[in-house]
């Protein structure tokens, strides 16, 4: 999985998908161009968005906005989650003029985190809820009735959420922050099994070590090595799947020139050791057989 730009292929005249999730595998940091809404509909759920960790549980709602950095942990019990993703663009119609910019791109700009016990969560769910139910159903008309849908949720965050102030610099600034953060997420997914120390990406991004450091802590939430190792591991999880490699192989193929580091750093982040792990997987096959 890249961490990274993600570039979704959505339909020009309706640029809009919704797709389920089991939760089962984590995803890197990445952004796309598009708003994403996250609806649980059973389990639970860690997602980062920036410096900010949600934990999302039945029936929470998570919007993400365009260009925010996002991430998924991967859960040890399948959970079951809506994905709603769609641009900007399908409100073209009433983005008319500047004042119609300014009331609906700011309600979609940052993080929202809705739970069922506020009005506003269960005016989203209803609508949110109808739109699962046509993309599923995909009668005659659908798309007009979905479509309906989207502005509704937009009328409801206007109406019920604090007003926020639409600035096009901001929001300039905050795409050449992106863009540097892809140099570095297109890097490490390209030389992830290099050794990449900090002042050899720093370079890459065009900052100096001391700001590198700070720059992308703030824009991502974590530490540019406790991403590169979780980035690393999550590779590590798809070769401990291959029969054929030995724990010292997957250590090698993921980056890790020590075995001992590599040992120490997977039962950090994943609560057991490669070999355990990979027994695991063989047990939860097995019993699926």
């Amino acid at each position: 999985m890249r961490g990274s730009f993600e570039k979704t292929v959505l339909e020009p005249d309706f640029p809009f998908r919704l797709f389920l999730n089991d939760g089962f595998d984590s995803t890197p940091h990445h952004w796309h161009e598009d708003i994403e809404i996250i609806y649980l509909v059973e389990g639970s759920v860690k997602v980062g968005v920036g410096n900010d960790l949600y934990h999302l549980k039945r029936r929470d709602i998570l919007i993400i906005g365009p260009g925010e950095v996002h991430f998924f942990l991967k859960e040890m019990q399948t959970s079951n989650r809506a994905v709603i993703q769609f641009r900007m663009s399908i409100y073209d119609a009433f983005l008319s003029g500047s004042k119609d910019i300014r009331t609906i791109r700011p309600m979609f700009t940052h993080s929202k985190y809705l739970t069922p016990s506020t009005e506003v969560h269960n005016l989203m769910e209803k609508q949110i809820q109808q739109l699962i139910n046509e993309n599923t159903a995909a009668k005659e008309g659908y798309k007009l009735i979905m479509k309906a849908r989207l502005y509704d949720l937009a009328g409801i965050l206007i109406r019920y959420m604090p007003k926020c102030e639409y600035s096009a610099e901001a929001e300039s600034r905050q795409m050449e922050k992106l863009q540097k953060l892809d140099k570095v997420f297109q890097y490490v997914d390209k030389y992830y099994q290099t050794n990449i120390n900090l002042e050899k990406i720093s370079k890459v991004a065009g900052f100096s070590l001391y700001y590198f450091t700070r720059f992308f802590k703030e824009n991502t939430g974590v530490t540019f090595v406790d991403y590169l190792n979780n980035f690393r591991i999550t590779k590590a999880e798809w070769h401990l799947m291959e029969e054929s490699d030995s724990i010292t192989e997957v250590a090698y193929k993921s980056g890790f020139n020590s075995i001992k580091t590599f040992n120490r750093v997977f039962k950090n982040l994943k609560g057991c050791a490669p070999m355990q792990y990979r027994k695991g997987i063989k047990s939860s096959t097995g019993s699926l057989q």
